[in-house]
């Protein structure tokens, strides 16, 4: 019997073109087209490339979704990594950088963000991927617990479920209170809003000058 596993298209084409794609569609949703407006056709020409560069790297546009996505949780977990994978001090201030970089990563991808929600409600691949996308942020976010907890610095009612809460609050947040034209300012204040909620509901309130 034939395997189901199949190469990644990304892999069979100059990873360029992945990019323009991305780029492109992104551009597209920003400008008020939408998912079901974009054509292959109309996103190859604004890229600068042939219809079938598209289908070397994706069999349909769902699966450019996923692959933004992907890149998506990938700087958002760069962005972890820089911020708070320091072991001997992490407080509110290295929780605050991180946040502001992930609303910017949030802010960017927006539309590409919105998509994904509202396709993920009947799309069944694209719903795995976005839970998968979610679980990734809970799963982060337990180990930011589990770090203050190694300290003695969490909140007594901070258990693992809070995680998934705080993860939940924070998308939803990104996705229906930032505003497309936003400047940066608005943006960083925003951020630290989230800052505040998250913190507090992490950190004992009696150690968390962090």
């Amino acid at each position: 019997m034939r395997s189901v596993t199949r190469r990644s298209r990304q892999d069979e084409a100059p990873p360029d073109s992945v990019d323009k794609l991305v780029a492109t569609f992104e551009n597209l949703l920003i400008g008020g087209e939408s998912f079901t407006t974009i054509s292959v056709e109309q996103l190859a020409a604004e890229a600068g490339l042939a219809r079938a560069t598209f289908y070397l790297h994706f069999r349909n546009k769902g699966e450019l979704v996923s692959h933004v996505m992907r890149n998506v949780l990938k700087e958002l977990r760069h962005a972890a990594a820089l911020s708070l994978s320091n072991t001997e001090h992490f407080g509110r201030a290295e929780l605050q950088a991180f946040m502001r970089e992930a609303v910017e990563v949030n802010f960017r991808h927006r539309a590409a963000i919105r998509t994904m929600v509202e396709l993920s409600s009947y799309d069944r691949d694209l719903a795995r991927e976005y839970a998968i996308f979610m679980d990734t942020q809970v799963a982060d976010i337990r180990i930011v617990i589990e770090k203050l907890r190694s300290t003695g610095r969490h909140h007594r009612a901070a258990s693992s479920g809070v995680a998934d809460i705080l993860a939940w609050a924070a998308e939803r947040s990104c996705t229906k209170l930032l505003k497309d034209r936003d400047p940066k300012a608005k943006r960083q204040e925003f951020a630290d809003r989230l800052t505040h909620v998250v913190w507090s509901a992490i950190a004992s309130p009696d150690k968390a000058g962090g």
